[in-house]
């Protein structure tokens, strides 16, 4: 099986495809730290886009000889494919972490100057499970992740139980509703079992069979 990342987000104020894309082609490779262009292309009603930012980075290194710590620069380089869909005002960003909205949200209003609004989607973790579960075969909620756990006065900080049964997770996940980080889950699909990992923000990331991925994509989106 594979992994896959699908961050989607609400992006207001974007112009049609094809100013973006014209927008777009001006920037080539960065030269220093700097957001960068790696391909763009009008889908319709959609642009689909790599960009690339790069940075650099002080790597320490022990001189055993010399008794010294020394310090180097080094280029790091950062890819976020994504596709921007302005008539519905959603960002889907394929790679990354949440921060990843973060960033192709500053090259668009920055980089680019667009009169764009980009912001995570607060999502209802119960909610988005139990639609879930109505969505596929053989759902299971494998696990939570919650924050702000305090078991008794001795024990309190970041908790991650397993469930064998969906319901006992569901139970637990009813009482801590409130400091849910993330929530692990399973479910059948035509080639094999899907693993998924979801999350408040509707980033989510999943493990499945390749022939699977654009099936387990639709289902995500439906939750959004």
């Amino acid at each position: 099986m594979a992994s896959y990342k699908l961050n989607i987000a609400r992006m207001r104020g974007c112009p049609d495809p094809q100013q973006v894309v014209a927008a777009m082609q001006e920037y080539g490779l960065p030269r220093d730290e700097e957001f960068g262009v790696l391909h763009q292309t009008v889908a319709g009603e959609s642009v689909t886009a790599a960009i690339v930012r790069r940075t650099r980075q002080v790597v320490q290194s022990l001189d055993v000889e010399n008794r010294e710590v020394t310090a180097t620069a080094v280029d790091k380089a950062v890819v976020f494919p994504f596709s921007v869909y302005p008539k519905r005002e959603l960002l889907e960003i394929y790679a990354g972490s949440a921060t990843a909205i973060e960033q192709v949200g500053v090259f668009f209003s920055g980089t680019l100057t667009f009169p764009t609004v980009t912001e995570a989607i607060e999502l209802d973790l119960p909610q988005v499970l139990e639609k879930l579960a109505e969505l596929t075969n053989k759902f299971q909620l494998v696990s939570v992740r919650i924050t702000d756990y305090a078991h008794s006065s001795y024990v309190m900080g970041a908790y991650a139980p397993k469930f064998t049964d969906t319901q006992h997770g569901t139970d637990f996940m009813e009482k801590y509703q409130a400091a849910m980080a993330s929530a692990k889950v399973r479910f059948q699909l035509q080639h094999g079992r899907a693993n998924v990992t979801l999350t408040p923000k509707a980033c989510f990331s999943f493990s499945c069979d390749e022939e699977d991925r654009a099936e387990v994509q639709m289902l995500l989106r439906k939750l959004v």
